[in-house]
């Protein structure tokens, strides 16, 4: 069974919480095979997750310069994904 767009992109944040099932990870594999647009989606998610974890323990500690590491970063991930 195929899933939609916004389906996936709310599978991509459960997934990222641990929050999905096994039927859902295949649906959401699946689609990601698909649809560029959504595998995007994963890899910026993915970044921020990662980003804040790394970064800082709550996001009411960030300093100006790690607000600015983030936007940075998130900045060039997204030109790594316009020139993949």
């Amino acid at each position: 069974m195929r899933i939609t767009c916004k389906s996936a992109s709310e599978y991509i944040v459960r997934k990222e919480e641990g929050k999905i099932s096994f039927k859902q990870r295949i649906q959401l594999f699946i689609h990601l095979i698909e649809c560029s647009l959504c595998k995007r989606f994963s890899k910026q998610n993915k970044l921020i997750n990662l980003l804040l974890k790394k970064e800082v323990t709550t996001p009411e500690t960030l300093t100006a310069d790690q607000k600015s590491s983030i936007i940075r970063k998130m900045e060039e991930a997204e030109q790594d994904n316009k020139e993949a």
